[in-house]
């Protein structure tokens, strides 16, 4: 029988990362707005501390004078962020070169 393109798997999740890249790219151009959820449950100070330890975005306050935060290492969160969008980007551009492979593999098949 002849195999229909529309028959094929479709690879929804390249798609859906790809989105997501897109949406995380518009949230950081309306970044500069500040949100309740960006701010410390505690001091209601911006979080800008990343606790490694606890794998958790603090305020200054809580990093200082937290207590529960005693001995732990932190980074700068715009240094977290920057890291991590840039192993996003890593990824999608992997995702999208093996999108384009399969496209190619399945426009062999069809030929």
């Amino acid at each position: 029988a002849p195999l229909q393109l529309r028959e094929l798997v479709n690879c929804r999740w390249a798609e859906e990362v790809t989105q997501q890249l897109d949406t995380l790219q518009l949230c950081n151009l309306t970044k500069h707005e500040e949100n309740e959820k960006d701010k410390c449950e505690n001091h209601h100070e911006k979080l800008s501390v990343f606790c490694w330890t606890c794998k958790k975005c603090i305020c200054h306050q809580c990093a200082l004078w937290g207590g529960m935060h005693g001995g732990h290492t932190f980074k700068p969160l715009a240094e977290i962020y920057e890291q991590h969008v840039t192993k996003v980007n890593e990824e999608v551009v992997k995702l999208r070169r093996r999108l384009m492979e399969l496209i190619s593999l399945v426009q062999e098949v069809v030929r």
